[in-house]
This record gives structure tokens, sequence and C-alpha cells, in this order.
């Protein structure tokens, strides 16, 4: 696969005090406990009812703590965490700065940072290329390298990038629906919970209590997801929001994320996990009339 890349906003929030490792922890689902200096961890946040309220990176620099969140989830993300700060050493600003976020799709992104900045990074470590910008690798779903940096100095990575080809929005939204792939509103809201979008690599259920810990344990245990994500090819043109229908004309689902291109539509959608079946049929109705959709398992 030919290297690409593709630029989005990037909220980031300075966490300061001395327990501000340990307040994550219990604010979110993934263990941050025996967390080493300039590592990184993806982690849910969620309400007391389970559903996200975003998927962060959380780097403990040698500086302090950075919060990586979606795009223009700071405030949110803010506002939520701070109902639960009472008597911890812990305080969020919000940067004074903005950044955004370049995300190389590589399928080898050690190679990618040693040839694009002379430089070695390590699976789950973050490296600093000056003061305020960084690089870090994921392989959720797809193999990245992704660069952090100050919108004032886009500039100066765009040149760096030069012989690798930009996408624009809408190709990097068909690449993302077909690797499956939760992003911002469209998935990662209060409608849905951690489990349901593919981020149980994000969840540990040995670690203790976290906010929601209870209802996302129980859906666990008990095996009983309400819904699941899906992929989806509608033979027609659909929209987000769009409900979904299975052979006996029963509700069940909803489109969450649209894409076109050359003529091919493809979806990200929720099904109930109790009208889930590959082999059945689904459709949608909107406004250019009865749409055949065709499901497809995530990898």
């Amino acid at each position: 696969m030919p290297l690409r890349y593709f630029i989005k906003n990037a909220g980031l929030i300075n966490a300061a005090g001395t327990e501000a490792i340990d307040f994550l922890n219990r604010m979110s689902t993934n263990d941050l406990r025996k967390f080493g200096a300039d590592e990184f961890r993806k982690t849910v946040l969620t309400t007391d009812k389970g559903r996200i309220v975003d998927l962060i990176n959380v780097l403990n620099t040698k500086e302090g703590v950075i919060i990586l969140t979606s795009g223009d989830f700071q405030d949110k993300v803010i506002t939520h965490l701070e109902k639960y700060i009472i008597m911890d050493d812990v305080s969020l600003k919000k940067s004074d700065k903005n950044y955004v976020m370049i995300t190389v799709f590589t399928e080898d992104p050690a190679k990618t940072a040693k040839d694009l900045f002379e430089t070695e990074i390590k699976k789950g470590r973050v490296c600093f290329i000056n003061n305020e910008d960084f690089l870090f690798t994921d392989e959720f779903r797809v193999m990245t390298l992704n660069i952090v940096c100050s919108s004032e100095n886009l500039g100066k990575y765009k040149s760096i990038l030069k012989d690798i080809k930009e996408i624009d929005s809408d190709e990097y939204d068909y690449f993302r629906i077909e690797s499956g792939i939760p992003e911002g509103k469209n998935e990662l809201n209060e409608n849905i919970n951690p489990v349901e979008c593919g981020l149980e690599r994000y969840i540990s259920f040995k670690k203790g209590c976290y906010i929601g810990q209870e209802v996302i344990a129980r859906l666990d245990s008990q095996s009983k997801i309400p819904k699941q994500m899906v992929k989806l090819t509608p033979e027609g043109q659909v929209f987000c929001e769009d409900k979904i229908y299975d052979d006996q004309n029963s509700e069940c689902g909803f489109i969450s994320s649209i894409a076109e291109m050359n003529n091919k539509f493809l979806s990200l959608g929720f099904i109930r996990s109790t009208n889930l079946d590959f082999e059945r049929q689904y459709f949608t109705e909107n406004k250019n009339g009865k749409i055949k959709l065709n499901i497809l398992k995530i990898n």
C-alpha cells in the first residue's frame, strides 16, 4: 500500500498535578497503572451509564500528562472530567494553541518515522520532535504514524511529507469506514458504549472501578451487547441517522457514517444484536426510496 496522509484537528489538554494519572485511571476504561514516562495509552471516557464521552490518548511525558482528544472534544472532555475532581491534586487546561494530527497510513510506522525524521520510535511510546510537537504510532484497525503539531508548524511537516500523497476528507472517510474505524460524533457519542463499536482492546476488566465500569462489566459478563457496529454497502445513496429495517420490516438500527467514491457507497451503522444475522436482508428508506443494505462483519 502506498503511503498516504490525512490532516485533522486534534484537541490537546494539559493535566497537571501529582494525581493526574491516578485520576484518569479512575475515570476511564483502560489500565493506566504502571505507566512509564514517554508512554501513551488509548482509553475511553464513559458516562455513569457506560456510554462514550470520547476515545482519548493519554501521554505520560516527563513534562506532564497530555490528553489528546477527538478534534473539537476538548471542552466536552474537560467538562466531563471536572465533575469528578473533588479533593484530587489534578487540574485541566486546554492548550492555548491549536493543534492538528497528521496521520500517515503505513505498513511499517517505525520505518516511516526513521525515514522521515531520522528517529527511532517504539510501540506504545511518544517521541518528541521539539518542545510541542510529537510522534506516536497506532495500530487500531490500520497501522499509522501520527504527527501531532501546532497549526503554526503544519507547513514544516507538509514539506517533509512532500513525496507522500495527502488525501482529502472524502477519501479519508471512505478508507476509515472501509477499515471499520469509529470516529468523532458519528460513533463516539453517548448513544454508544465501547463494546458496541469494537473498543474492547482499550477496556481493562481487571483493574477495578471507573466511571461506567459496572454497566460495561455486566455487558461483558452476560454477553449481552445491545447493538453492534457493522459495515454496510448500500445500493443507493443513504444518509447519517437513516433507520435500518430487517426483512420483517422491524426497525433495528441506524446508519452512523457515510462515504462515496467512484459511485460506490459505504457506511457504518449499528444493528440490535437480537436482529443481527449476516444472512438476512436489511434496508433503509429515505427521500431516494427504499434502499437495500448489504451488511459485512468488521474484522
